[in-house]
């Protein structure tokens, strides 16, 4: 079957699908998809997962869907003569889909956090403490400061740390994935983040002090060693609220998203695998890479502001925007 026989329309029932750009979007990614499913997994998709008819699923469910249906409909695209919806690579679970190409495997897990509780901090009144990796001691600095704060008749709010979202996140990929892969073959998780600075904290939970991609982890690293590669991808903040994301286009596409791509250090597959699934998106690890970050502040503080550094510098700054811009409040507000 030809996939202009497939195209499939909708009558748009959701009031998550907010403009018509998005929902444009949300066709043609279906639309993408809709040769590799069955009757029953569009239905799903579609009217269970998404909640395009009866608008009966909530937002958390929603984006996380919405996430799923974006990764898996770029690579249907792109490699469709290869592509796999929920291919059970370790029975009876699934993976959200595999693709092959130029010899090689890729198998492609994703998943979504709940930013809602995060949000709610963010919109708070008063003053912000978070950190980057995990501390021995930042309990008692938050209380300290808190104190400190406090007397002085000011709020201090605790940023939500979600290192162990991102510890599920693994292991519950490590259990979809088969023991034993070939050389040629790569277990990926894809994750959706939120805004920029939200992608340097979960890149941190990776690499940072006792970070889950360290040899002083906090976890066991056995526990998700078949997690050969993280793609951290900023598709939740192009999800959520598409209505207030006016300088955002692409909503649905990958492609247009701003993605990192995070090497376990346990993986023993070759490099050239690695190299060959990099071709499969469009990253940002060169150019960060690269990148410098202005300032008179210790190396490890501006190392920990490098991923929103960039974005503002060398993207939004040339007019480039992968994620919506803040608003600067006037004095009046």
């Amino acid at each position: 079957m030809s996939k202009e026989e497939v195209l499939l329309q909708f009558d748009l029932n959701s009031k998550f699908v907010s403009t018509k750009e998005y929902a444009g979007g949300l066709i043609e990614a279906i639309n993408d998809l809709a040769p590799h499913l069955s009757a029953v997994e569009r239905e799903e998709l579609c009217f269970n997962k998404l909640g395009l008819k009866s608008d009966n699923v909530v937002e958390k469910a929603y984006i996380q869907a919405a996430v799923e249906a974006t990764v898996c409909a770029h690579f249907a695209r792109f490699f469709p003569e290869n592509f796999i919806y929920e291919e059970k690579v370790n029975p009876p679970k699934d993976v959200d889909c595999s693709f092959k190409v130029e010899g090689f495997k890729f198998n492609i897990e994703v998943k979504c956090a709940d930013f809602s509780k995060k949000h709610a901090v963010d919109a708070s009144d008063g003053f912000k403490i978070g950190s980057l990796g995990r501390m021995d001691d930042y309990d008692d600095i938050v209380l300290d400061l808190g104190n400190l704060f406090s007397s002085d008749g000011h709020v201090l709010s605790r940023q939500r740390h979600m290192d162990n979202n991102l510890k599920d996140f693994l292991v519950s990929a490590h259990e979809k994935f088969t023991p034993a892969t070939s050389n040629h073959e790569l277990n990926v998780l894809v994750v959706g983040c939120d805004d920029a600075m939200d992608m340097q904290k979960w890149y941190s939970y990776l690499y940072g002090a006792k970070g889950l991609f360290t040899v002083e982890s906090y976890w066991d690293t056995s526990a998700y060693d078949r997690v050969d590669l993280v793609l951290l991808t900023n598709l939740y903040h192009r999800h959520k609220d598409p209505a207030s994301k006016d300088k955002l286009g692409g909503h649905w596409r990958l492609s247009e998203a701003f993605c990192i791509l995070c090497q376990n250090p346990s993986s023993l597959k070759p490099d050239a695998t690695f190299l060959e699934f990099s071709k499969t998106v469009r990253h940002h690890n060169n150019e960060l890479h690269a990148h410098t970050v202005e300032g008179d502040a210790p190396d490890f503080i501006l190392r920990g502001l490098a991923i929103p550094s960039y974005v503002a510098t060398e993207l939004q700054a040339k007019g480039i925007d992968y994620f919506q811009p803040y608003e600067s409040k006037s004095k009046s507000d």
